[in-house]
């Protein structure tokens, strides 16, 4: 009898062993069905019971805006699980290529920031960014009536949005506004070319290692933004092209006026650092204007500098004026763009909670950005915050009112660009010519006819 119960006992555990190892083997082989929360991860959706860690990369430093964004986002959705943190990459060959291969691998990015709509292009095409399209629909949101009109549909791609322009750029003249009141010189809110040639002449004062230049084109870094921002206000988005796109505009007369004025200020009224000097010098923005070298520069994309006392340490006020046009009124397209294209990488585990960040940032979150110059494109912030954000810490030193008029106040009739046939080879051809006339080289005329005969061979 005892024989009998123990031999029972021993087929009970045995059978007790085989049950619980064929649960072991069914989990192991992957047979048994993924628990829902694994279904989520899968399709890209997070649980929103779990928490949830996002990681963005940008090019913007974290102490000049993204860090603060950061912070205000993990404290106003720390209820729901999601939090970001921040990484910088450089805006280079290198670390576009780095942000690539991250991409490409699945690495743990879920949001970052193209500065290029050819850099977006690429990588919408290379599937490293999300069609955003089904989460605009669902939000209701409308790129062109809340981000810009027609220019933030002009990021659009084959139809659809894979990123949303976060940034509003409108450009201008940088200038010394003590070094005009000094001259005399009221700040332009409207000049002719020929008359900013002037004001440069009058400006420029001194020889050699004491000399202050009027101008400072900044050639050595970008050979085109001259041209083009000058260019721009009359021919339109387009510059580059005549209408249609099957030939270029090099010989247009706003064009040649353009090149001639800043070709003669380096080379004729030397109001100006001959691209020569630009190169070998290695001269910046930086280094002339805020040095005090020169009274004026090209764009206001260092205002990060300009409010950075410690290492560019100056007490003289910067004020902002339009570009100048050919003739009086001349003007019938206004400069400006869009930028910072926010996307959403496919391979991200948690694209929900990164549309959660995305719509936020580029509605709500953006402002603590506008401290290091950058102004949010969506149209409902309010004005007067992004320009006490966009002085804050810098009061004496930034002219609130042009600076409100020339970088923030939106305007009408924006030069949108919509050809982009054969662009980079276009403006290689244009960046070869355009040297060789800064140089002296060659003629204005002669070096824009090469320009065109050269680049016309290429849209054929």
């Amino acid at each position: 009898m005892k024989a009998k119960r123990l031999g029972l006992m021993v087929l009970s555990a045995l059978l007790t062993v085989m049950v619980f190892a064929g649960c072991s083997k069914s989990n192991s082989m992957g047979t048994t069905a993924p628990s829902e929360a694994s279904q989520d991860t899968n399709t890209g959706k997070s649980d929103s019971k779990q928490s949830v860690k996002l990681k963005m990369w940008g090019a913007v430093p974290p102490e000049a805006g993204p860090q603060a964004v950061m912070d205000n986002f993990n404290k106003a959705f720390a209820d729901q699980g999601i939090s970001i943190e921040y990484e910088r990459y450089v805006n280079d060959d290198q670390g576009n290529m780095k942000l690539e291969t991250n991409l490409l691998a699945g690495n743990d990015i879920d949001i970052y920031v193209s500065y290029t709509l050819d850099g977006l292009k690429k990588r919408a095409s290379g599937q490293m960014a999300l069609d955003l399209t089904p989460y605009l629909e669902q939000d209701k949101i409308d790129l062109a009536d809340s981000f810009g009109g027609a220019m933030a549909t002009s990021y659009n791609i084959d139809g659809k949005s894979y990123a949303i322009p976060t940034k509003f750029d409108q450009f201008g003249i940088v200038l010394n506004k003590d070094m005009f009141d000094a001259a005399g010189i009221p700040i332009p809110t409207e000049w002719t070319m020929d008359e900013f040639r002037e004001i440069a002449k009058k400006l420029t004062h001194g020889e050699g290692q004491e000399k202050v230049y009027g101008m400072f084109f900044n050639t050595q870094q970008d050979i085109f933004s001259s041209l083009n921002y000058f260019s721009v206000q009359v021919l339109g988005g387009d510059v580059f092209y005549k209408p249609g796109g099957k030939e270029t505009n090099f010989t247009d007369p706003t064009i040649v006026k353009s090149t001639r004025t800043v070709a003669d200020m380096m080379n004729v009224d030397k109001s100006a650092p001959t691209h020569v000097d630009s190169v070998t010098q290695k001269l910046t923005q930086e280094g002339m204007f805020l040095s005090g070298k020169s009274a004026m520069t090209i764009g206001p994309w260092m205002i990060r500098s300009i409010k950075d006392k410690v290492n560019f340490p100056h007490t003289f006020v910067t004020a902002f004026a339009p570009y100048p046009t050919p003739e009086k009124k001349a003007n019938m397209f206004t400069q400006g763009g869009l930028g910072d294209l926010v996307s959403i990488n496919p391979k991200s585990k948690n694209t929900d909670a990164a549309w959660t960040f995305l719509k936020w940032y580029a509605t709500e979150g953006m402002l603590p950005l506008s401290q290091g110059g950058r102004v949010p494109a969506y149209k409902q912030f309010d004005k007067d915050s992004i320009l006490q954000a966009f002085i804050s810490g810098a009061e004496d030193i930034l002219d609130a009112q042009t600076t409100k008029v020339v970088l923030i106040e939106p305007k009408t009739n924006y030069a949108v660009p919509s050809i982009s046939n054969k662009l980079p080879e276009i403006r290689k051809v244009l960046g070869e010519e355009l040297e060789k006339i800064y140089l002296a080289n060659k003629t204005t005329e002669t070096g824009l006819a090469d320009a065109k005969k050269r680049a016309d061979e290429l849209l054929k």
